[in-house]
């Protein structure tokens, strides 16, 4: 018997996997004993499973690498900026500091094994960071760090929800003067439209979900904090929604459990599949069919 552990982090380090296994789930010879068995779940892969069990699969059981882009490197090195911002006294949380951050996080990641050859040239690699220092100027049109302190910044959540366990690393949690608490989850890319905002939420009704069982407190509201843009989506919370969450998140453990069981992990085809990593290997594609058209 093998145990799959699925992990909230999106670029996790080379050390700690997504899916952790106690044997080889691909190479044995299929009987009940070679099957992950599912032993925690994280948003991410919640997501994975929801809009594509296929997907899941490539990520979680099979393991699949994932080349890194410029937007996921991006995205690593302004959460870390963020998060750095926030252990500065208030009065030093300036947009200058933030671009300082940055930088430094970068020199940092870059001398990486996965951000070693992410650009061709030096000038390609100076485009990208004058991008990225312009969203992260948009973060001060938005909030003004020097007037919030923040619960907790890239706090990990590990909460046994009664016969399930879920994982996940929150970006950003913080009391307002009222005493409520709001959770606020990063961007670095654009706003979908308003009307297509709601599946974005889906991840951060669980993070509510994980911090209502630490704190023993609902939040009053999840933000979505679109750099790009920028683009600022908001969604109250309140009991009836957290526990409805509660009930999904039960269910889609249950069929998770049985596509591991019967190895069955349909694709679910839809316009994301353009930026699919794995569309080069999906069953998906693979039908003549779907080559023809």
């Amino acid at each position: 018997m093998s145990y799959i552990c699925l992990m909230a982090q999106p670029h996790p380090p080379t050390d700690q996997p997504v899916a952790t296994y106690t044997g080889d789930a691909r190479s044995g010879d299929g009987g009940a004993g070679d099957r992950p068995v599912l032993t925690s779940l994280s948003p991410s892969r919640a997501s994975d499973f929801k809009s594509c069990p296929q997907l899941f699969k490539f990520r979680a059981i099979d393991r699949l690498e994932e080349p890194v882009t410029v937007y996921q490197a991006r995205g690593t090195t302004a959460h870390l900026a963020l998060q750095r911002l926030y252990s500065l006294p208030r009065g030093e949380r300036t947009v200058d500091r933030l671009a300082d951050l940055f930088r430094e996080a970068w020199t940092e990641l870059r001398g990486q094994d996965d951000y070693a050859d992410l650009f061709e040239t030096l000038d390609e690699e100076r485009r990208w960071g004058v991008e990225s220092l312009a969203l992260l100027h948009n973060y001060f049109v938005m909030e003004d760090p020097r007037r919030i302190d923040p619960v907790g910044t890239e706090l990990d959540l590990v909460e046994d929800l009664g016969g399930i366990v879920v994982r996940g690393i929150l970006d950003r949690i913080d009391r307002l003067p009222d005493g409520r608490l709001v959770i606020t989850d990063y961007k670095t890319g654009s706003a979908p439209p308003e009307r297509y905002a709601l599946p974005a939420f889906f991840a951060l009704k669980i993070y509510a979900l994980l911090v209502r069982r630490r704190f023993s407190e609902t939040p009053a509201e999840v933000r979505l904090l679109y750099l790009d843009g920028p683009t600022l989506y908001r969604m109250p919370i309140d009991d009836p929604q957290l526990d409805a969450m509660d009930r999904q998140l039960r269910a889609l453990w249950e069929a998770i459990e049985r596509a591991i069981a019967d190895d069955r992990f349909p694709p679910r085809p839809s316009r994301l599949c353009d930026w699919c990593s794995f569309r080069d290997r999906c069953p998906a594609f693979a039908e003549p069919s779907r080559v023809a058209v």
